[in-house]
């Protein structure tokens, strides 16, 4: 049987953390900012707060462009990020569905690829009960400075450590058209090192996403999470 592995986003694929990503956000600008929260568009609504998420590339663009920071305080805000994660109480669960679904496709190994810290996701999933599901898990901290998605290199450390890169296929959840496009710089790094790995990517609709107008667009579709094992399922390599 060829190899096959299932590689998810977090934040807005696995579970809705926007509550509390928004609390999060509000405390970190307001202390680099030396302004309050309420100044930011950005940061006075949960549908203001995902419009902003959907325009930027990463995190970093989100602060540059949303906020005005720069070099140093950017790179502040990702420092100061999992401290305020972990002591921000604002509940996150997973989406309805989620636990069916790796229930069902259990016997495949799974990864996460996020621009979240680890540790957060880690922290997290832990108290959910999810936690001994995902056999490798990768953070903006894991890559490069520059490296996060839509670069490869995560997706492709995840793939690597939950497959070897062995002959197979692979499916890449996601909501954000960073997503998608980060699946493309990956086939494309995968073709070039001669690998035969086919990885196919999913973007999740149930966190009320639409890809219409993403100019990557996805290979699957999912309105809901048992949408995804109905995908896998139809892939003959990645049946039990």
């Amino acid at each position: 049987m060829r190899a096959c592995a299932i590689i998810w986003d977090f934040d807005g694929t696995l579970v809705d953390s926007r509550h509390r990503n928004l609390s999060v956000n509000r405390s970190i600008v307001e202390r680099l900012t030396g302004r309050p929260w309420r100044d930011f568009k950005a940061l006075k609504s949960i549908p203001e707060y995902d419009a902003a998420v959907a325009r930027c590339t990463n995190w970093r663009d989100f602060y540059e462009r949303e906020f005005g920071l720069a070099g140093p305080a950017v790179e502040s805000a990702g420092h100061l990020w999992p401290e305020y994660q972990l002591r921000d109480g604002t509940p996150v669960e997973p989406f309805d569905g989620v636990r069916e679904t790796l229930d069902a496709l259990g016997h495949l190994p799974h990864g996460i690829v996020s621009q979240n810290a680890r540790d957060i996701i880690t922290a997290t999933l832990g108290p959910l009960g999810l936690g001994e599901r995902f056999g490798h898990v990768v953070g903006y901290q894991e890559v490069g400075p520059g490296r996060q998605k839509p670069a490869s290199d995560g997706l492709l450390d995840c793939l690597e450590a939950l497959t070897d890169l062995a002959p197979g296929m692979a499916f890449y959840i996601g909501d954000h058209p960073t997503d998608m496009q980060c699946v493309a710089e990956s086939r494309r790094e995968l073709t070039a090192r001669g690998l035969d790995i086919e990885l196919k990517s999913i973007a999740v609709l149930y966190g009320g996403e639409s890809p219409h107008t993403w100019s990557t667009q996805p290979d699957e579709v999912a309105g809901s999470p048992r949408e995804i094992v109905e995908i896998v399922d139809r892939h003959l390599p990645c049946r039990r």
